[in-house]
């Protein structure tokens, strides 16, 4: 017992030494009586105007002095990020956005702010490689085996014929990207002279068209003169002409995943004609909205 008090004693005996020894050394400091100066705040302006030229899109133009980074934040619910003095701006949709600058500088920071009024959605964009069907350049013609419908890509656009009397089939397809969740408008402009035992069918399936093989995946619009439509002379949106197809009157689409998926147009007869100088498809669209 007496060793182990000797111990704590001569323990506390020595944290007092310790404690006096640094109180002593810590006399003896004197504060340092140099002053810094950090230097003068930046100042800064801020300007927002449209981009001549370019829909939906803004310059944004810092000005002011002492500064040398520049924090924007554009007001649509995306994190703050470094930019330059000048950025340039994208709002896909109609609102009211405040794009706020901090100005950042050796003596501290400034900060302002500006309302932009975006007036209207950003223009949908057409995915289809070659909407205007003039030419064949991003599209595939698929032979479904059998007769071929005759297939020209005229001025006027895509043109499906056949002589009277016939059986034939046949159709072109490109491969298209598509995001899951998002609302696509499909339209396209069908000249029909008036047909018989005929049909003219628009498809968006996931299937690869195999040359040889008729294509049945996911009709979504068809003239079909069986079913009552594409018999008489028209021109129209097929959307709007559609008799025996399982799309909407809105050409809306949604597809449940990112994928490759095939739009192939498809037209021929059976004991009939696609009339005289054929079915003629032109400006097919399949837009997507402003991301």
């Amino acid at each position: 017992m007496i060793i182990k008090n000797s111990f704590h004693m001569r323990s506390n005996i020595i944290s007092v030494v310790l404690l006096v020894t640094s109180v002593a050394a810590f006399s003896g400091c004197s504060p340092d009586d140099k002053k810094e100066n950090l230097g003068v705040a930046p100042a800064a302006t801020l300007t927002v105007n449209p981009l001549s030229g370019k829909a939906n899109y803004y310059v944004a133009a810092a000005a002011g002095t002492g500064i040398f980074e520049y924090y924007w934040n554009q007001g649509d619910g995306s994190a703050s990020y470094l930019g330059e003095a000048n950025d340039t701006i994208f709002y896909p949709l109609a609102g009211n956005y405040r794009v706020t600058l901090m100005a950042f500088g050796h003596g501290g920071y400034d900060s302002v702010s500006q309302i932009v009024q975006v007036d209207s959605n950003a223009p949908q964009v057409n995915v289809l490689v070659n909407p205007s069907l003039t030419s064949d350049s991003g599209w595939s013609v698929l032979n479904t085996g059998g007769t071929q419908t005759a297939i020209a890509f005229t001025a006027q656009g895509l043109n499906f014929s056949n002589p009277p009397n016939s059986g034939t089939n046949g159709g072109v397809y490109q491969a298209v990207q598509v995001k899951a969740g998002v609302v696509y408008t499909f339209s396209g402009t069908v000249t029909t002279p008036g047909s018989t035992n005929t049909w003219v069918e628009f498809y968006f399936g996931t299937t690869v068209p195999t040359n040889g093989s008729d294509y049945t995946d996911n009709k979504l619009w068809s003239l079909n003169t069986w079913a009552g439509c594409g018999s008489g002379p028209e021109t129209g949106n097929i959307v709007a002409l559609n008799c025996a197809g399982s799309g909407t009157s809105t050409g809306q689409i949604t597809f449940p995943q990112d994928e490759t998926i095939y739009f192939l147009m498809k037209a021929g007869s059976s004991g009939g004609s696609l009339g005289t100088g054929g079915v003629t498809i032109s400006g097919v669209v399949l837009d997507m909205p402003p991301q």
